[in-house]
């Protein structure tokens, strides 16, 4: 039975020196966070070096290296900071689809699109960090820290679609969750890096859709996505 904890915000990665427990050390690491974020966006990866991130922050090269030894472990916990912001956006959206009196009666891609939404946010699109974020984020990714992550993901919808009880959504497999979320996080981590123009895109989110319905949906029980709203 997967736990019913609130997914948190996954931890420092081994090689950052300190760890920001008290507030000011976490305001100096959300500075800094901001300020390499900025430069991406404005400048590309090319442009991003830890003198740069110090100065526009507003921080001594020695500050940053307090927190971070090398450029490769800021990028490294800024990507576990954004899965964490997603496991939490997650937990938000579904709580709050789960609060609703009416979901077991819901359309059915409707609350799937919902949930595959924020995940398309999260994984790809845009949830707090920009997408040349996500990118170089993927880029760096650690395969462990990400499996944990998708295991995350996979535990909290076997929770959810077992506390709605909808109908057309039985409790999944473990099989069947497996596949979902490996098959939409590798998309959405595949469009990210290729710079894909779907990304954003309604065609892109009405696919994933269409592979959570054929994968959970009892079978005659949906209607086609073209007949489903998209707002």
């Amino acid at each position: 039975m997967p736990s019913t904890q609130r997914p948190h915000a996954a931890k420092a990665t081994p090689d950052q020196r300190r760890q920001p427990l008290q507030a000011r050390a976490q305001q100096t690491i959300q500075t800094l966070f901001k300020a390499a974020a900025q430069i991406l966006d404005r400048e590309g990866e090319a442009a991003l070096t830890t003198n740069k991130v110090a100065a526009t922050a507003g921080f001594s090269i020695g500050t940053l290296y307090q927190y971070f030894p090398s450029k490769e472990v800021l990028l490294r916990a800024m990507a576990v900071r954004g899965q964490g912001m997603v496991l939490d956006a997650l937990e938000d959206c579904l709580c709050a689809l789960e609060a609703r009196a009416d979901v077991a009666s819901a359309n059915v891609q409707d609350v799937l699109r919902q949930v595959l939404r924020i995940i398309v946010q999260g994984f790809a699109t845009g949830k707090g960090f920009s997408q040349s974020l996500i990118r170089l984020g993927w880029s760096v990714e650690q395969p462990d820290e990400t499996a944990s992550v998708v295991r995350q993901v996979a535990d909290r919808l076997a929770i959810f679609f077992e506390r709605i009880a909808h109908p057309q959504l039985p409790s999944p497999t473990a099989a069947q969750l497996f596949v979902l979320t490996r098959s939409v996080i590798g998309t959405l981590r595949s469009a990210s890096l290729e710079k894909s123009p779907l990304l954003g895109s309604v065609a892109l989110e009405d696919a994933l859709v269409q592979v959570a319905v054929a994968l959970l949906v009892r079978p005659g029980a949906s209607r086609s996505v073209a007949d489903t709203s998209t707002q």
